[in-house]
């Protein structure tokens, strides 16, 4: 499947806090929830870098033209060859992306981090007027996204020949 929106981006062998530095540096806000996800042990980074093909897309180019459910975001993204990305690739993303539009939310679709109800499920970018954000989550697995809400950030794996 083609996607209209895929770019490379280089993740790992950056620790979260010199993440948290060059975000800071580079005037990246953080809401409440993001500094949360930093702070969580069980958020690692990765000891060695690695190139990422990322694929942004809309919930109807992957199948659903109504919206629906982070559980069936997932099912239909890997319908179509998308993976979820590591939490990692959305603070490197922030920093890769520094001009993203104003406007619409990017999640960048990770895999549930934790299931309890109060913990941040992942990370997602956007422009205001006050300047760029990585923010934090949290939304139910019974949460119903739109289909104009946001776009979503998949890894697109590499296929054999590739």
């Amino acid at each position: 499947m083609r996607f209209r929106d895929v770019r490379i981006l280089r993740v790992g062998a950056v620790s979260k806090d010199d993440l948290l530095r060059r975000l800071g540096r580079t005037s990246i806000r953080l809401n409440d929830y993001a500094r949360a996800l930093f702070a969580d042990p069980d958020f690692k980074t990765s000891n060695e870098t690695q190139d990422l093909r990322l694929a942004v897309v809309s919930l109807p180019e992957i199948g659903l033209p109504n919206g629906g459910r982070f559980p069936d975001i997932l099912s239909a993204a890997k319908n179509a060859g998308l993976e979820p990305c590591t939490l990692e690739v959305a603070p490197h993303l922030r920093l890769d992306y520094l001009d993203q539009p104003e406007g619409p939310y990017l999640t960048v679709a990770s895999p549930t981090f934790r299931h309890e109800p109060s913990t941040p499920n992942g990370f997602y970018l956007r422009r205001l007027a006050d300047g760029l954000w990585l923010r934090g989550y949290n939304a139910a697995k019974e949460h119903v996204y739109a289909p104009d809400f946001t776009d979503f950030v998949f890894h697109v794996p590499r296929q054999s020949g590739d």
